[in-house]
Parts: C-alpha cells; structure tokens; sequence
C-alpha cells in the first residue's frame, strides 16, 4: 500500500545519532523516557491494542489525515508492547513498525509537555538540529516533513500520534493543524469508546460468574415489582427452590407469614431506592418451611438515566453463625462474670500493651476509681523501690512480644504494701500478629513471708538446703554448701555444685537427677562429696518437687545430709549380718527385721519357708498375722506386742503354728526376738524364726508310743490271758495244750513284728496277710493263694485279723484243704464302694480238702476268737460256712474303721 520508503523492520531498531544539543527539549525529554515509558505502557495496556493488526476504523483516520494535508504518508501509531511505536493504521507506508528511537514521532512522545497545542510541526527536518544528522532525513528516505498530533488520554497521557509525513519540505495551514489534532481526538474517542464496551461486556460476564459461582450467597434478581428475574446456584443452594421455579413469583415467598404481613418485602425496596442499599438481619424461609438466620442486603439496578429497572437482594445463610454468636456470647459473658469474681487481679491490654481492663478485684484492693486503668493510676500502686524497673520490664516484654513475669508489692487501699506475682502473655491471631494481652497478678504474700522465715531456718540448719530450677540448675544453696565445699555462689551456681560430686558418683547421680525431673517424684540418692580439704564424705541427698495449684513443677526443694558415720556404721553391721546369716544358714535359723520407723519387715528364706511363702515373697505384719494358726494368732501378737513395750524387757520367745499361706502346711516354728529401743521407743524388732516341726511331731509320736504302748501291753497281756484260758479250756492233755499256746503266740508275735515294722500306725495288708499264714503255707507249689488291692490297716485291725487268719490256717492244717496234699486255700480282699459307705471285705475260702459231711456240732476256740475279736476291734461281720468242698469265712467292715487309729487312755 503506498510508496515504499525503505524503513525496514530491521532498520526500525537501529538508533539515530545523539544529538548535539545536549540542553534542548528534545534531551530533557530522553530524560524522563524511562519513567514515562512505564506510565504510557500501563495506561495503554487499558485499551488492549499493542501490537494488534490492522484496523478499519484507523485506516480511515489515516486516509482523511493523508488527503487533508496533501501528504503522501500518514499514520496513526501507538506505543507497543516492546516499547516501540506501532502503526496502527497506515497510508503509503508500507511497514508496521517505527522505532521510538526514530526521529519523529519518539520526539512526539518525549516532548508532549512542550508540543504546541499537542502537535509537532516539522515543515524541513533538514533545517532543525534534532534531526539533521538522522539517516532518514539526511539519506535514504530522505524524510523532510513531519506533522503529528498527539493521542492523549483523559489522564493526558500521550500514548500514540495521528501523523503525516512526506519527502519534501511543505507547510500546513491553521485549519489543516487543527483538522489535523481533530482526528487524533476522534482516534482517542474510538479507543475510550471500545475500552468502555469491553470493560462493560467484562464487567457483565464477570457479574454473571459471580451470580453462577456465588454458591454460599442466595442472589436474586426482581423486576420493579419485585418478581424474581433472576435466581442463581446459591439461591438454589440456601432457600430450596431451583430457578425455573421462582421465575416470575414474588420475591416475598422467602420472607417469613409476619414479615409479609408487615410489608418487609416493599420497606426494603423502597429503603434501597431512597439510600441506594437497604441491609437487613432477619429470618427467612426455606421452602421446606424451615426458618433459618440470614444477612441480607437490597440494592437498585438502575439504568443509565438512573431509572430503577429492578432489585438485586443478596442473602448468606448465618444460622451457624448467630448460634455460634449466641454461644460466643454466652461464653463471654461467663468469662466476664468469673474474671469479675476472681479472687485475683485479671487485666487485659491492647497490642501496644496498653491496659484497657482491669476486675473488680484490683479495683478493691487498690482502692482507685472503678474503670481507671490509665498507666498513672497502676504505676502509682507500684512500691516506690520496684516502680521503673517493672515498668521498663514490663514495657520492653510488650515490645518483643514475650511473656512477662514479676514480683513486686502493690500498696492495698489500706496502705499497706503486699507482694504480688504478675503474670502475663500476649495473645496472638492465626497469622501469629499480637492483638491484645492479658495477665494476671497473684497475692503472694504468705508465701513471701515463708521464704523469709524459711531462708532464716536454711541458716540455721545444719544440712545443707538447696533449691533447684525445673532444668536442674540451682537457684540457692545455703551457707552451710559453702562452708563444707569451700566454693563460692559464682562458682556452685547453678550447675558448678556437681564438680564437687566424687567422679565416680556423678554420671549416676546426674542421671537419677535427670530422671527424678522427667518424673516429677522424689529425689533420693547419696553420693560423695567433696569437703574443702580435699576428702570426700557420703551424703544423703534428697528433694521433693514444688508445684503450683495445677500440679506444675515450679521447682525442687532439696537438702543434703552427712550419713559418712552411718554408712560406715551400716557398712560393719552388714558385715556382721553377713556372719550372722552364715551361722543362721548353718543352723537352718530364720532372720527377720522389723523397723517400726518405716513398717519395712524383712524375712530371710527360712522364715519365709515357715510361712509356706516363695522367697522372693512381699511381705509385712500383716502377712505375719495372716500365716499364724487361727488359734495361736491372738496369743502370738500379744507377745509381739509385749516385747515392743518400751516398759518391759523387749524379750520375744514363743513357739506357735503357721499355716502356710502358699502350700496350706501346718508347721511350728519357734521365734526369739529382742526389741531395739531408742528414746524410749522401740524402732527396730529383730529376731530367729525355727521351724521345730520334725521335733514337734517327734514328741507328738513319743507320746503317742507312751500311750500306744501302754495300752498294747495292757491288750496283749489281757489277749494272751484269753488265749491261755481258751486253750486250756479245750485242750485234752497238756501237750496239746503246750503246742497250740505257743502257735497262737507266735502268730501274734508275727504281727506285733509287721505293726513294729510300721511304727504301729498303718500296715500293708499283705504284709499282715503273708506274716500270719507263713508258718502254715506248705513246702513246694503255694497252696495258700492271696491277691487284692493295696490297703493299709491301722494297727489294732491288722492284730484282729492276723490273729483271725491265724485261727482258720491252723483248722485248715489240721482238718481242712492243708491237712493232704491237694488241697488249696485261696485269701481273697477287695474294696467295695456303696452308696452309703465304702467297706472293706476279705474271704477265706478252702478247696480240695477233706469233704465236709456237717457242720461241726459246737463251736471252738478258734471260731469264737475270730467272731468276737474282729467284731469288737473293728465293728465288723464274721460268716463262718461250712460247705461240703471247705470251709468259707467271710469277713466284712467299713474301711474306715480298718483304717482309723483308735486310741485308749492307758490304765
């Protein structure tokens, strides 16, 4: 389009040379290029249209500029995104792009303020020294005149030119300059005007993004009559009904039966007319007839003559938020009331650490006016000696934002000055700013007046008091550290006293230290400790936590006392409990140690072995009490507690029985103890514990035997006396009666000899069996056959029935089944339990003897030996048959009664 004048893209971005006029405008403008660069760029980017293509509506601009002045070039250029000008509509120039470093319309640009009537007029570039010397006036393309008027916007900022330009020099009349600056207006009108529709085409896309997205806000459109034209998400969202819905209804639906009533719909809409909004707090429906808190605000939508065309209501559900209010409320409201009736001085202050609030409390203690909080008035409650330095204490924590703590004396209304503990703590929003402070003050005066008394007593006192920081530093330690230790407060505070711990001694005490803090419990260790000589002597050391009313560890109050001369003390007496338990294990004795300080018993194993308890077994006095036999408790107590009265002798020797708490086994034990006395009170109780069960038992079966032999002699003598008469009473001639005595006695020495072998308490049945039919049981085959279970038989039994055995193998040798060589005797016991009792039964049955023809028409010695002594002994059944093939004796008793000791007082 147009002649082409050699200005290329790639020539447009070299610079013409420098001026020589270093003072003129033209300079002073480079100058200021940087800042108003950025200025014209900001402004521009407005507008939208750096670097975009051409455009129809300059194109005209420059084709009347062009025809106007009778140039053959004309342009309207804009500053471009690079910084450069841009053509934006051109006529007979050919290219786009204009450096702002060309001659032209950079001047333009840089020297608005001094343009006449905002135009640069240039008839012969050549004649003017700005541009003489640039290339395209002084070569190719010979550029001569330039005409442009500035494009300024309301602001008047020049952001472009509308320019004409041409070859050869000429001039311009009045009217073509002022046509000239008429089209750069028209130019700026068309770039107001576009910047106007496109903001107003953004502004109502994003007004309907805003609607659409909006989903925490109910926004409703209406028309003048207040029927919905509009209802977005939100609306949807909050009040129920969706937008086809309520198109067209009254907006009145959401307002509650009272509210519509009262015309609310109508009041706000006329109040948002007359102040342009109308704010309202009210309830609301949803449309499932639930009532529900919102904010809500009424605005006009206006036309531009500000004809109102509608109303726009925006509603936010707050239920959660007035419920949370109320609850806020509720909860201030107690906070107040219990600040108010504290029993302590509650302040609160702003973020400057200005108090603004102080409680009832400080008000009557102080005695000042209710609500004076000014600095004078707290200051002046302040004790003259602690004034200024708690106020720059207290005013250098609000600057930095620390916590503030403080002891000092606040005069009371009275006069009279009391310490007080203060105590305060900014309080900080979500992004860690401080908002306001809060504090409190503590009357410590009591406690004041303590550690006053108490740092008298740490004086006097002969251990040394110490106290300790929760980290484990020492804060104090009384005269009597230093006396012994020969350090100085610089050099034992507050962690220098651990130099003066044995170095063997420290890691475990630094530990247990340490542990004791973690735990918060007690402290109790010993170590040994340096005295300023050089020796080291043993110390207890222990410390109790202080805490403050919530439990908090505030700090540790501790002592160490010397015990060198009783761990020595302690040391020689384990020593010689050491030899004592040597000797008490050598003679199976028992120890126990009662300290009545701290309740501690100490049994060894043998005492505990007689109390039936494991070794390793807790114990006390009450598990003492609990091991004795119900029948000697009372008795064993009262002569513990004999011996611990500091009246008597303090001597303990008694023998009771225990019951063994573990096994259940009764033994006796045999105790010696003596009481240690101090001051007149007994505090320790130590003693021997031996068990003399084997010896008790012993002199229960010696006198058991005394009895038992008593009484077996007197039985023995009066059987032998019934034997002798019996036998004599049926014997024919002497030498029958000779032969059947001594076989009778025999028989009863045989089970005397088995009774003796079982210590006269219980017998093996066979054993009674076999020792009374020996002498009868033939040589060759056995012909006497025994078998049945293993019972044991008391002794008086066992003599009955080996006596009874006794009766019925010697009428068997004589007449019966052992009186050929065929015959055969079988013996026969076994155990038969009942529903009542279980009995004991035995048979003696013959076979292979002489046949038995009748039973024998009288009774003998031996028949009624066997029925009179087995059922007087043991209250049991004798049944003597006689049938053809033998002789069959059945002998049948309860097995308890052949198994029960029954004694007799000896004649």
């Amino acid at each position: 389009m147009g002649q082409d004048f050699g200005i290329t893209d790639a020539e447009a971005g070299k610079p013409g040379p420098r001026s020589p006029e270093a003072g003129t405008p033209g300079a002073r403008g480079q100058a200021r290029a940087s800042s108003g660069e950025q200025e014209r760029l900001r402004v521009l980017g407005r507008y939208q249209i750096r670097d975009t293509s051409r455009d129809e509506a300059f194109d005209g601009i420059a084709l009347l500029a062009a025809e106007i002045c009778g140039t053959p070039i004309a342009a309207v250029t804009l500053v471009g995104g690079d910084g450069r000008p841009v053509v934006k509509a051109e006529f007979g120039l050919g290219v786009r792009d204009v450096p702002l470093e060309s001659p032209f319309c950079r001047q333009a640009l840089l020297e608005q303020e001094v343009l006449e009537q905002d135009v640069l007029y240039l008839p012969d570039a050549a004649e003017d020294p700005r541009f003489a010397g640039d290339p395209r006036v002084a070569g190719a393309p010979g550029l001569r005149f330039y005409a442009g008027a500035l494009l300024k916007t309301p602001e008047g900022l020049a952001i472009g030119t509308v320019c004409v330009l041409d070859t050869v020099p000429r001039a311009l009349s009045a009217r073509q300059k002022a046509s000239l600056k008429h089209l750069a207006r028209q130019a700026m009108t068309e770039l107001e005007l576009r910047r106007t529709l496109r903001e107003q085409r953004a502004e109502r896309e994003l007004q309907d993004r805003i609607l659409d997205g909006a989903t925490d806000y109910a926004i409703v459109a209406t028309d003048r009559h207040g029927r919905v034209t509009r209802w977005n998400e939100g609306a949807t969202r909050i009040l129920g009904w969706t937008g086809p819905e309520m198109l067209g209804r009254p907006v009145g639906m959401v307002f509650t039966p009272e509210d519509r009533a009262g015309r609310e719909p109508e009041i706000e809409m006329n109040l948002a007319l007359a102040h342009g909004r109308a704010p309202a707090e009210r309830w609301y429906l949803r449309r499932s007839g639930e009532r529900f808190w919102a904010q809500g605000e009424t605005m006009p939508l206006t036309a531009e003559d500000g004809t109102a065309q509608g109303f726009l209501k925006i509603l936010r559900d707050r239920s959660q938020r007035r419920a949370q209010e109320a609850a806020r409320d509720a909860d201030e409201l107690r906070f107040r009331s219990l600040v108010e009736v504290s029993p302590q001085v509650v302040w609160f202050g702003d973020a400057a650490g200005t108090v603004t609030y102080c409680n009832a409390y400080w008000f009557d203690y102080t005695g000042l006016p209710p609500g004076d909080v000014s600095e004078a008035s707290w200051m002046g409650a302040i004790h003259p000696d602690h004034r200024e330095h708690v106020r720059a204490a207290w005013f250098a924590a609000a600057r930095s934002g620390t916590r503030f703590e403080m002891e000092f004396p606040l005069c009371r209304a009275d006069g009279e000055y009391r310490w007080f503990l203060s105590r305060s703590r900014p309080v900080e929003d979500g992004d860690g700013r401080i908002r306001s402070w809060i504090g409190i003050a503590l009357d410590i005066h009591e406690r004041k007046r303590a550690e006053g008394r108490f740092q008298v007593l740490t004086a006097l006192s002969p251990a040394t008091i110490w106290f300790g920081d929760p980290d484990g530093g020492l804060s104090y330690v009384n005269d009597r550290w230093y006396e012994y230790s020969g350090q100085t407060p610089e050099q034992a505070l507050p962690l220098g006293w651990a130099e003066a711990v044995h170095p063997d001694d420290r890691p475990g005490l630094m530990t247990s230290w340490a542990e004791a803090r973690a735990r918060g419990s007690l402290y109790d260790t010993e170590a040994r400790l340096r005295r300023r000589d050089g020796a080291y002597r043993w110390f207890s050391i222990r410390a109790e936590p202080l805490r403050d009313e919530a439990g908090t560890v505030l700090g540790w109050l501790g002592s160490n006392s010397d015990v060198h001369e009783s761990r020595r003390t302690e040391e020689n007496l384990r020593q010689t409990q050491s030899l004592l338990r040597l000797a008490a294990e050598a003679t199976s004795l028992g120890i126990f140690d009662y300290n009545l300080a701290t309740g501690a018993l100490t049994w060894d194993a043998h005492v505990r072995a007689a109390f039936g308890l494991p070794p390793d077994a807790a114990v006390s006095y009450a598990t003492f009490l609990a091991g004795l036999h119900p029948e000697d408790r009372a008795r064993a107590d009262e002569a513990v507690m004999a011996a611990l009265d500091s009246a008597g002798p303090g001597r303990f020797d008694i023998e009771y029985r225990t019951i063994g708490i573990a096994d259940g086994i009764e033994r006796w034990v045999a105790a010696k103890g003596q009481a240690i006395v101090e001051q007149g009170c007994a505090v320790r109780f130590v003693g021997t514990v031996q068990d003399i069960t084997a010896r008790k038992r012993a002199e229960e079966h010696q006198r058991l035997l005394t009895g038992e032999l008593q009484h077996r002699v007197k039985n023995t003598l009066a059987l032998v006396q019934a034997i002798a008469s019996q036998t004599l009473r049926g014997a024919r001639d002497v030498d029958e009666m000779r032969e059947a005595f001594a076989s009778r006695l025999i028989s009863l020495g045989r089970a005397h000899d088995i009774l003796t072998q079982a210590s006269w308490t219980a017998a093996p049945i066979l054993d009674v069996v076999e020792g009374a039919l020996s002498v009868h049981q033939p040589a060759g085959p056995a012909r006497i056959r025994m078998s049945g279970p293993n019972v044991r038989l008391a002794a008086k039994p066992a003599l009955s029935l080996a006596l009874a055995l006794h009766e019925l193998a010697t009428n068997a040798f004589k007449y019966g089944a052992l009186s050929n060589e065929t015959g055969l005797v079988e013996v026969r016991w076994h155990v038969v339990h009942g529903a009542g009792e279980t009995r004991f039964s035995l048979t003696w049955s013959e076979h292979g003897g002489p046949p038995l023809l009748a039973p024998p028409q009288r009774k003998g010695f031996g028949s009624r030996l066997i029925e009179r002594s087995f059922a007087a002994e043991v209250d049991g059944e004798v049944t003597l048959t006689y049938a053809p093939t033998g002789v069959v004796c059945r002998l049948v008793a309860a097995l308890s009664s052949m198994q029960e000791q029954r004694s007799e007082a000896a004649a």
